[in-house]
Formats: C-alpha cells, sequence, structure tokens
C-alpha cells in the first residue's frame, strides 16, 4: 500500500522519526526532568530550595507528588527562565483561587509520561484554597540555612520542623471531630515525623524560634508535635488549631466567600467528589486554551488517543472533549429526524442515496443541514472554552482535506436540489455553517495504512474502512501545517508522542 511516511513532526518541516522527547537512550533523554531540573538550578545558582515533601522523594520524583520550591525574590528571573528552557509551562488558577506569591509550572517527564508539577513559592505560604493561609515570614533565615540534598536544595530541618508542624495543625477538621475519628493523614506522616525529630537540634530549634518567628514558642510546638501522635484528644486539636490561627493571625488571609461558596457547591454536585463534573477551579496555562483537532481514518484510534489525554491532563487542567462527527443533537435535529424516520417508513420521501440522486430528497437534506448546525454549535462551545484557558480536544473535526468524512453532504446531490430555490437554499445554508468552522489552533493527523486499519476495526465491512482510511491516507498533509503521527505503532508509543506534540505546541 502506497502513502507518506508517518512521522512525529509538523508536515513540511523535514524528516524527524522521533519527536525530541522520544530520541534514542542517552543524554538528557534518558533522564527525569526533576534531576535534570535540580541540576540546572545548581548550575545557574538560583537561590531556592525545596521546603516541604522531602519525605516523599519517590511521590515528586515520579509525577505523583508535587514540588514546592522556595525561591528567593531576586533570584525569581534566572528561576523562570531555567524551567522555561526545560519546557516548563506556567498555568494559573481560577484569579479567586490563587494565593499571592505562588505559581504553578508544569513539565512533560520523558521518562515517566507523566507532569511533573513544580509550585514556586516567593513568599512562604502554607494552607491551601480552600482554607485560611497563613504566611511564615522566615524566607531568608530559610533559605540562608540550605543544604544540597539528593536532588534540590533543602533547608535545615529545625526550620522544616516548624513548617511541618504549622502544616500539620492547620489541616485539622471539624468534621473529623465531629466523626470522632483520628484524621486520615494521621498515620502516613508519623515516619517523616520521627525522622525530622531525629534530625532536630532542640537549643537550635529554640534559637530559630527566638530570633525569627518569636509567635511560635517551643512550648507551642512541642503541643503541635505531640497533637500529631494516635491518641490526641480530639477536641483538643481542634483548640490547638485555633491557637495557631490567633499567634499568626497578622500573617492570615481567610479565603474569599466566593471560594467558600464554590466548594460548597462543588461537594454536592460532584456528590463528595466521587464524580468528575466540575471543571470549573481546574489550572489555565498562562498563554492562553487551544482548540487540538485529531484527524484520521477509521481505526487509527482517535477515541482511545482522546480520552488517554483527557486522562492525562484533566486532573489539573480545564479540559472539554467533542466529536463533531457526532456532536449533540438539537431538539431541531431530533423534530426533523423524526419526521424523515416516518417519512421513509411511508415511502414518501427518498431515504437512500440512491434515492436522492434521482429525486429531491428535501427532508434528508434537511437533517444534513441540522448536523451542520449541530457541529457549529458544538464548535462554538469548544472555541469558547479555550478563549477561557481551557484545552479542546476534538475528533472528526471539519476540515477541507477530510470534507468526505464530516463536512458538507448536500454538494453530491446539487444536481438534484439546484434546481429549486428551496433546494439551492439548503445547499447555502449548509455551506455557511461549515463555512464558519474554521481550523484549529492544533492539528494532528493519526495516520495509518487502511490495510491495518481494516485489521483493527472488524465491527464495520472492510470495503468501508477501507475506503474512509484512503481518505486520509492518501491527502498530501504538507502544507498543512499539521503534526503527523504514526498510528500504526504500538498505543503507548502513540500516546507518547501525542504527548510530547500537544506539550511543545501548548
Amino acid at each position: 500500500m502506497s502513502g507518506p511516511t508517518p512521522i512525529a513532526s509538523r508536515a513540511g518541516a523535514g524528516p524527524n522519526p522521533t519527536p525530541p522527547e522520544r530520541s534514542p537512550a542517552g543524554g538528557d533523554a534518558a533522564r527525569s526532568l526533576v534531576e535534570r531540573l535540580g541540576e540546572a538550578l545548581r548550575d545557574e545558582r538560583v537561590a531556592c530550595l525545596q521546603w516541604k515533601g522531602n519525605w516523599k522523594r519517590n511521590r515528586w520524583m515520579s509525577g505523583e507528588g508535587d514540588i514546592d520550591l522556595l525561591v528567593d525574590r531576586p533570584a525569581e528571573a534566572r528561576f523562570r527562565s531555567v524551567v522555561t528552557t526545560l519546557g516548563f509551562q506556567r498555568a494559573d488558577p481560577p484569579p479567586a483561587s490563587a494565593i499571592a506569591g505562588i505559581e504553578s509550572y508544569f513539565g512533560l517527564d520523558p521518562v515517566t509520561g507523566r507532569l511533573i508539577h513544580v509550585h514556586a513559592h516567593y513568599r512562604l505560604v502554607i494552607g491551601g484554597i480552600w482554607r485560611t493561609v497563613y504566611r511564615l515570614p522566615i524566607e531568608t533565615p530559610l533559605l540562608a540555612s540550605a543544604v544540597q540534598g539528593t536532588v534540590f536544595r533543602v533547608p535545615a530541618a529545625e526550620f522544616e520542623l516548624i513548617t511541618f508542624a504549622a502544616r500539620m495543625v492547620q489541616r485539622y477538621s471539624t468534621i473529623d471531630t465531629l466523626r470522632r475519628r483520628q484524621p486520615g493523614w494521621l498515620k502516613g506522616i508519623q515516619g517523616e515525623l520521627d525522622a525530622l525529630l531525629a534530625k532536630t537540634d532542640r537549643a537550635r530549634l529554640e534559637q530559630l524560634l527566638a530570633t525569627h518567628l518569636p509567635c511560635l514558642d517551643v512550648p507551642f510546638i512541642d503541643a503541635c508535635i505531640a497533637s500529631l501522635r494516635p491518641g490526641y484528644r480530639r477536641w483538643a486539636r481542634i483548640a490547638l488549631r485555633h491557637e495557631l490561627h490567633r499567634r499568626l493571625r497578622p500573617h492570615a488571609r481567610r479565603p474569599p466567600l466566593t471560594v467558600t461558596v464554590t466548594r460548597v457547591l462543588r461537594w454536592f454536585v460532584t456528590l463528595g467528589g466521587r464524580l468528575d463534573l466540575w471543571t470549573e477551579g481546574r489550572k489555565h496555562l498562562a498563554h492562553g486554551g487551544t482548540v487540538v483537532a485529531l484527524v484520521g481514518g477509521d481505526g487509527a484510534g482517535k477515541s482511545t488517543c482522546v480520552r488517554e489525554l483527557r486522562q492525562w491532563l484533566s486532573d489539573e487542567f480545564a479540559i472539554m472533549t467533542a466529536h463533531l462527527g457526532r456532536p449533540p443533537r438539537s431538539l431541531l435535529t431530533l423534530a426533523v429526524g423524526a419526521v424523515f424516520k416516518v417519512a421513509g417508513a411511508m415511502g414518501v420521501c427518498a431515504v437512500t442515496d440512491a434515492e436522492r440522486l434521482r429525486a429531491r430528497g428535501y427532508l434528508a437534506a434537511l437533517r444534513d443541514v441540522c448536523t451542520a448546525r449541530d457541529r457549529h454549535r458544538l464548535y462554538v462551545k469548544a472555541r469558547q472554552f479555550a478563549l477561557r484557558g481551557g484545552v479542546a480536544l476534538c475528533e472528526r473535526y471539519p476540515i477541507p482535506q477530510n470534507r468526505e468524512l464530516s463536512g458538507p453532504q448536500l454538494d453530491a446531490f446539487a444536481d438534484q436540489l439546484e434546481r429549486t430555490r428551496w433546494g439551492r437554499r439548503l445547499i447555502a445554508i449548509e455551506a455557511a455553517y461549515y463555512k464558519k468552522i474554521l481550523l484549529p489552533d492544533l492539528l494532528i493527523v493519526l495516520l495509518v495504512d487502511p490495510e491495518v486499519a481494516v485489521r483493527r476495526k472488524t465491527d464495520e465491512p472492510a470495503d468501508y474502512v477501507r475506503q474512509r482510511g484512503e481518505l486520509v491516507w492518501s491527502v498530501d498533509w504538507s502544507a498543512t501545517g499539521a503534526r503527523i503521527v504514526d498510528a500504526g505503532q504500538p498505543l503507548a508509543d502513540v500516546v507518547a508522542d501525542l504527548k510530547a506534540i500537544l506539550w511543545q505546541e501548548l
């Protein structure tokens, strides 16, 4: 079977069989993105440290957990230069959820295929968007205490114990207390707590608190640590949390009322987080959203790839999927379809393509116009979603190169329809809808040999699958700016190529 050579690169940009992120083993591509980040920060002498989470190295090295770095304000420009050079991209939460002094960066790790999430703290802030947050004004001495860790510089154990105790006490929940149970996270922190206590010098701890954070003295830190042990009185934990707030009140910020209301609504809508029905509050890439179109013949794996990409991104980013080949049908479309079925059953209208070539099938043509309208409505929804900063992953996106798959249908019956004003009007309306569907921001073509597609797509007639595959396989994509992916590879390799391309283009 003849056809273009599938490559994972921008069409027309020259051969590039594998993207840079999947180049052969050796060099940077064989090393973790986290390791390269730590090395680059050292080489550029960026004053920063990993102020929490050092105990969970396996989690943040693999991308399962976040990396929290405290960055010296004068080093901000160099830090941003380092992360940008490594392919990290800044992502912002909704304005109401933003915490001043904290930025989020995401980078694709070629080793694991996961996104690495880095929190850059320019102010030492503890707490999350749903709770009262506190600033601990000890950034300068904390940075001065840093020593080199396995990947990043880390603070002195005494400082780490102070921030750990304050963070954990701040997490105490009245709901847990009312339910008469220990906090669910309490058991998992015992190893980290024991390790910090073993490394802490008590005299040094007392000196640091007296010098840099006198509102938190040693007896209070001792009480915080004691409360982190199983068996501590439940209501005493809540009292301790209130005492922490009293001591840090000058450095506190309660969440806005809108955030609190949103949290309650989100809990009800998602049944306590069991349903993924809420995208508000997820991050958006700082430079804006993107409409991504994945096109390909039957058997190319479009739906599977869209599902994999959505699963990869949706935990952190606002993602929508849109199948423009099968858009949600409006009430008008449903009504026209019902009339068409009844008329067809009664034999009073043209139904098959052969019948429409011989007679003016107005009802069938009206149904095609309704489909064009539904596709345009879904297109508008995807565009508006991207305008708000989200990523819209689209299948069967109408483009000039795949008109037969998801484009205007009435041109094939123009000989009959153009004989009447009503027929010409229907053709014009359909064409107008498709004309308003502009090219996507990113076009990715999943290219697979039609014979391979036939072997994959066993639930459809072979000739049908082969014909639709040829429509994509035979196109010269070199002038379209599309990114071509060899969809004949194993699924894991196809998804890896798609992740690399998508992250680079986003």
